[in-house]
C-alpha cells in the first residue's frame, strides 16, 4: 500500500508574528492532518506531514515542481512489475 505524505511550507514570517514555535508548527499540522483525514476515503488518507524548510521550487506560471518531491519508487515494486506476464 503506498504511503501519501503531505509536505508543507508553513509561512515562517505570519508564525512568528503569531508566536508560534517550530515544535507549535508541527502540531498545528498534526492536528490539520487528523482532521483532513476525517473527511477522506482511506487511499487518500495522510500518513504524515513533514514541514518543508525551503520555498518549493516552481515553474515560470508559479506551480509548484512536484517532480522534484516524489520519491524513486521502491526496488520491491521494480521486480514485482518485472516478473508480472505482460
Amino acid at each position: 500500500m503506498t504511503k501519501l505524505i503531505g509536505l508543507v511550507y508553513p509561512d515562517y514570517e505570519e508564525a512568528k508574528n503569531m508566536g508560534f514555535s517550530n515544535q507549535d508548527l508541527e502540531t498545528i499540522m498534526e492536528q490539520n492532518r487528523n482532521e483532513l483525514n476525517q473527511t477522506q476515503p482511506p487511499h487518500c488518507k495522510l500518513t504524515a506531514i513533514r514541514i518543508h524548510e525551503e520555498e518549493f521550487e516552481k515553474t515560470p506560471k508559479k506551480s509548484i515542481k512536484r517532480y522534484l518531491y516524489q520519491k524513486v519508487k521502491s526496488k520491491n515494486k521494480k521486480n514485482r512489475k518485472r516478473g508480472q506476464r505482460g
